[in-house]
């Protein structure tokens, strides 16, 4: 089972207002050369990070849940799922080393009720949590969060 995963107005917006600030400072700085490299590598560096961790969709089968960016795929293998459950992070979780809305959300988080977890969706309101054997949490999120529960449900029995 494969689902995509769409963003929030709000990661939309914010990606859209970095992503405009970093380019006209660039075209500002033009004459600048230390100015104009240093948000020009900023730039770069800001998207390509995005391609390798910045969430495309998730995909689930009998071995394993896919995390799936541009680039990249991160595996967790089915047999080390411990439980699945819907969820809802909120916007008070703070952030250790994530993006909190600039291409999705990603990266390292702290909440208050499920501690430290790993973040890979673009809506908060399209999320499930799964926890692994070892303890890891996982916040995932895609556009039909409900059959992708009931589906990895299916699959760890």
């Amino acid at each position: 089972m494969k689902s995509k995963i769409t963003y929030s107005r709000f990661a939309i917006v914010l990606t859209a207002i970095v992503s405009g600030a970093l380019l006209i400072g660039c075209i500002a700085t033009v004459k600048e050369e230390a100015t104009f490299f240093t948000l020009l590598a900023l730039l770069i560096l800001l998207f390509v990070a995005t391609l390798f961790f910045g969430p495309a969709y998730i995909k689930a089968d009998s071995d394993s849940i896919v995390m799936g960016s541009l680039l990249r795929g991160k595996r967790l293998p089915m047999r080390n799922v411990a439980s699945v459950e819907l969820f809802q992070p909120t916007m008070g979780a703070i952030r250790i080393c994530a993006s909190g809305g600039f291409l999705g959300y990603w990266g390292i988080f702290r909440e208050g009720d499920i501690g430290r977890y790993y973040g890979f969706y673009g809506k908060a309101s399209d999320c499930f949590l799964v926890r692994m054997k070892n303890g890891d949490k996982y916040v995932l999120g895609c556009d039909n969060p409900s059959a992708m529960v009931d589906y990895i449900k299916s699959q760890i029995g």
